[in-house]
């Protein structure tokens, strides 16, 4: 005789034949779900005179999800594993992770949504909830768990923003307030049109360097890509970067991209200072400058295959659909020069 949750989330007493008054030969009675089911379905044992309801228990969501990170590590894109390693431990173990999977139902993720909804754009929500619902029906597959109350809870709208890339006049303005290792960072980002985080272009070394051939050897982010690709370098790039190894040749520094000779995993602090200082409010990203590249690369009417190979886009139709307006405004001039 007890209260216990139903796998699609209801409420349910079981009792013996002649419990219920108005259903004497029942022997179970279904509620609502969520908490006002629970208390329903209480308030009903307690009213024929039975005892406390029977405890139901899953593993914790921490455990689950330690075992998911634990199997994804060779079978996720290094870069879905790092933000995976990034948000779980950082964001949604802390709220949730106590919790055991029965648990989490559709009101714990209301409050969660709400409550990141004041820090955070909904497109971050998004994801964050597509990592735990993840989680959840990985554990179902093991047969860890046999359900999750909420596996049909609807996700927020995503609200992406395409931002626009930085103008010339605000590329120069913030190389100009930056320091010399964001200014490198910059300058190979814009001329090269590589990843400007540590998958590319921060795990550069002077091995990569081909001055002679006037070529970059690129290790490819996991992207889908060539996983090794070669990177045309201009005249203008090629003097910046003597420069630069003449420096580095003094002290035996092996990054391209360093500060005081150490390796670096991330621009965005001396990029938002750099920002800051030039006076610029709207929000640009280090990654934006690769955008800026590819499409002056695009609007000067380079071929959309070369752009692709050389940014390490998986196929020119991935640099198409991202780019398409680009490509819009191309077809207009084409369609305009007819006399």
């Amino acid at each position: 005789m007890s209260v216990h949750q139903l796998k699609d989330g209801r409420w349910q007493v079981q009792h013996s034949k002649g419990k219920d008054p108005d259903r004497p030969n029942a022997t179970k009675k279904y509620f609502g779900r969520g908490p006002s089911g629970e208390q329903a379905a209480i308030a009903f044992n307690s009213s024929i005179g039975l005892g406390a309801r029977t405890q139901r228990k899953s593993p914790q969501f921490v455990e689950l999800a330690n075992e998911y990170i634990g199997t994804k590590e060779h079978t996720l894109a290094r870069s879905t594993y790092d933000d995976l390693l990034c948000r779980l431990p950082g964001t949604i173990l802390p709220v949730i992770g106590h919790l055991q999977a029965h648990e989490i139902t559709a009101p714990v993720l209301d409050r969660y949504v709400s409550t990141r909804a004041q820090t955070v754009k909904r497109t971050t929500i998004h994801r964050e909830l597509s990592v735990i619902r993840a989680v959840l029906r990985w554990a179902m597959k093991r047969r860890l768990i046999s359900s999750y109350p909420a596996e049909y809870f609807a996700f927020p709208r995503r609200d992406d923003a395409r931002l626009q890339p930085p103008t010339k006049a605000e590329f120069e303005a913030i190389l100009a307030c930056a320091s010399p290792h964001l200014q490198r960072a910059m300058l190979i980002a814009y001329h090269t049109g590589l990843r400007p985080g540590r998958q590319e272009l921060l795990r550069l070394t002077w091995d990569s360097v081909d001055f002679g051939g006037k070529t970059l050897m690129v290790l490819s982010a996991d992207k889908g890509g060539l996983p090794l690709r070669m990177v045309p370098l201009n005249a203008t790039i090629l003097e910046h970067l003597a420069r630069w190894h003449a420096e580095d040749e003094k002290t035996s520094v092996r990054h391209l991209v360093h500060y005081k000779g150490k390796s670096i995993k991330q621009l965005q602090h001396p990029w938002e200072a750099a920002k800051k200082r030039a006076g610029i409010t709207r929000r640009i990203r280090p990654y934006d400058i690769r955008h800026r590249c590819i499409s002056d690369m695009l609007e000067a009417g380079a071929d959309l295959r070369s752009v692709s190979e050389i940014v390490g886009h998986a196929s020119p139709d991935m640099t198409m659909r991202v780019y398409q307006h680009l490509s819009s405004a191309q077809k207009r001039a084409a369609v305009d020069s007819l006399g």
